[in-house]
């Protein structure tokens, strides 16, 4: 009875997926599932933000923080970070490297059982504040927008998937962020390990053309763990990686592709829907056994 029960559940599923069987397939290396998610927006100059937009997922992290005033992050990011957050401690032995007077760059080490402390300077941010923060940094650097600040709409934090992050150490001794941050263990292992996390290291130093935004080494922006991991073994930036997937849906769409039908084909595998497996089991009815995992 229940290997009945589970064939028809099949059937049931599977009758609704005509379209995603045909020969037109998507064969992108990152699920539209993820690709139409709200975490893999876009957000720059030229993709601003609306200036009502606030998350309504957002929550505080738990983690240690510049200052005691509240850092909030939506909750897939927040959860994702305080992981993070917390591997880093584990962290007790680090190769990182280091510039020398004459511009060379040598390997150093970190020991410490106390591990890598990060600290986390800030998450999300509104509109107005954004407002602000942008107008006081035009104040400090005289007048000139020189892309370390962006400009209401434009900024990522408005979305609560961004966040700038720091060590105890480095935040101790500099009053202002710089490049030289990334001369620090904690930068180098957050860049090679935060895709594991689903955040990427939003503004490299190599895509500064493209993001239109100086280096950052601080700045990590959550797209989930798919997308980071395509970007990280890609190198692209997040502007040339919404080109690339768009372009991949244009011509999907273009050789016949039903979107619907493979959002729909996607929601049945096992991570996201239910599996069926036949055991080497049976029951009363003679009928193997089936166990449906989701």
């Amino acid at each position: 009875m229940k290997r009945l029960t589970a064939i028809l559940l099949a059937l049931a599923i599977f009758a609704c997926l005509p379209l995603a069987l045909s020969e037109t397939q998507w064969t992108f290396l990152v699920s539209l599932t993820e690709l139409q998610s709200d975490h893999a927006i876009l957000v720059n100059r030229s993709h601003m933000v609306d200036a009502s937009y606030k998350p309504t997922d957002l929550v505080k992290v738990n983690v240690k923080c510049a200052s005691s005033a509240k850092i909030e992050l939506r909750e897939v990011a927040a959860q994702a970070l305080e992981q993070m957050f917390a591997d880093a401690l584990l962290v007790t032995d680090y190769t990182y490297k280091v510039k020398g007077s004459d511009g060379t760059w040598s390997d150093k080490q970190f020991n410490s059982s106390t591990g890598l402390r990060l600290l986390l300077k800030s998450g999300y941010r509104s509109y107005g504040t954004q407002e602000t923060t942008y107008n006081n940094y035009l104040a400090r650097n005289g007048g000139k927008d020189d892309g370390i600040s962006s400009p209401p709409g434009a900024s990522e934090h408005q979305t609560g998937l961004a966040c700038d992050v720091l060590s105890v150490d480095y935040s101790a001794t500099n009053k202002y962020m710089n490049d030289s941050f990334y001369q620090t263990p904690e930068a180098q292992w957050m860049e090679a390990s935060c895709y594991a996390y689903g955040f990427i290291l939003r503004y490299p130093q190599s895509k500064e053309d493209i993001t239109m935004v100086p280096y950052e080494p601080w700045h990590l922006r959550y797209v989930g763990r798919e997308i980071a991991g395509y970007i990280k073994n890609s190198g692209l930036s997040l502007e040339e990686f919404t080109d690339t997937w768009q372009s991949a849906l244009t011509d999907f769409k273009a050789a016949g592709g039903d979107v619907d039908a493979q959002l729909l084909l996607e929601s049945t595998r096992k991570s996201n829907g239910i599996e069926s497996t036949v055991l080497d089991v049976y029951g009363e009815d003679g009928d193997a056994e089936v166990s449906l995992s989701f």
